[in-house]
């Protein structure tokens, strides 16, 4: 009759035990986010960093640290340090792209060149066809 008491004890602590380590857990990433997490876990403090947010316009910065589920950085445009999860950011890059003076802001060297060049195709087709039409 004294090993009752006891027995329903130890298979309460035991169950206790083991909701408390099942509950502390960390839930795996997901694939884009462990790449995002390890992209950051290889940047050193004040590395030049483009941050390609999902849903968000790109943000340019400074690295200043990675944690398990987020990393800061230093926002160069909004002059505040920003928190944000692995799972909210599509991609890191190394450094800022281009510079915008009209606008003040960084932007993406990339898509000024795409902008540039589809804005040069079309003046030369409309140059074309004006020139075959006078022919």
């Amino acid at each position: 009759m004294k090993r009752l008491p006891s027995r329903v004890l130890a298979a309460l602590l035991i169950s206790f035990l083991a909701l408390t380590s099942s509950a502390q857990q960390v839930t795996p990433l997901e694939k884009k986010a462990a790449a995002v997490r390890r992209k950051a876990e290889t940047l050193s403090p004040h590395a030049h960093i483009s941050v390609l947010r999902i849903h968000a316009a790109e943000e340019y910065g400074d690295f200043v640290s990675c944690g398990r589920e987020d990393f800061t950085f230093y926002d160069v445009d909004g002059k505040a340090e920003v928190t944000l999860k692995y799972a909210d950011v599509r991609k890191i890059k190394d450094g800022y792209g281009g510079y915008n003076s009209i606008q003040g802001r960084h932007t993406d060297r990339t898509k000024a060149v795409l902008v540039g060049v589809a804005v040069m195709a079309a003046l030369g087709a409309a140059i074309a066809a004006a020139a075959s039409a006078k022919n």
